[in-house]
Parts: C-alpha cells; structure tokens; sequence
C-alpha cells in the first residue's frame, strides 16, 4: 500500500505544473490514481479517456469534491515549486 502511495506522490510532482486549471488538476490526479491502482495497461483500454473525464466531471461539478481535489492538487504544487527554487539555487551557486 504504501508503494503505491509513494508512486502517486513522484507521478503527480512530475505531471502537476501550477498554471494547470482546476479541470486539469483534477484530471491528473484521477488519471494519477487510476493508473497507480490498475496499471499503466488499464490507461490505454477503450474508454479509459471517458471514464477520467466523468469522474473528473463529477469532482469538478460538486463543491465538496471539487475543494478536496484543489487541497490536494495545492499541496502537489506547493511541492513542485519548491523544487524549482532549489533548481534555480543550485544553478546560481554551481
């Protein structure tokens, strides 16, 4: 369980980025989900695009999801910029 987590964590920091809009945001993180749960496979089937964008559709319509999925993408994007400050910083001392 806590692998999976840990692939979740190290996915989203690659894909999030902070000019995503909530809908992406939201996206990502249910592709993220889906694809750590059932496999990379399970991304390429049929209607795995429309099922993301249902699910997505959901989130983003309802209040309470839609502020718990932007708490989460948030933190994700707290992360990433951070690490392009440390970036940055170690551009300028090297």
């Amino acid at each position: 369980m806590a692998e999976k987590v840990d692939i979740f964590h190290t996915r989203m920091l690659e894909q999030i980025q902070p000019h995503n809009s909530a809908r992406e945001l939201v996206e990502k993180i249910v592709k993220t989900a889906l694809e750590v749960e059932y496999g990379q496979s399970f991304t390429v089937s049929k209607n795995f695009a429309r099922m993301v964008s249902k699910i997505s559709d959901a989130i983003v319509t309802n209040p309470d999801l839609r502020r718990q999925a932007l708490s989460v993408a948030s933190v994700y994007i707290d992360k990433k910029i951070e690490e392009i400050k440390l970036r940055k910083n170690e551009r300028k001392q090297s």
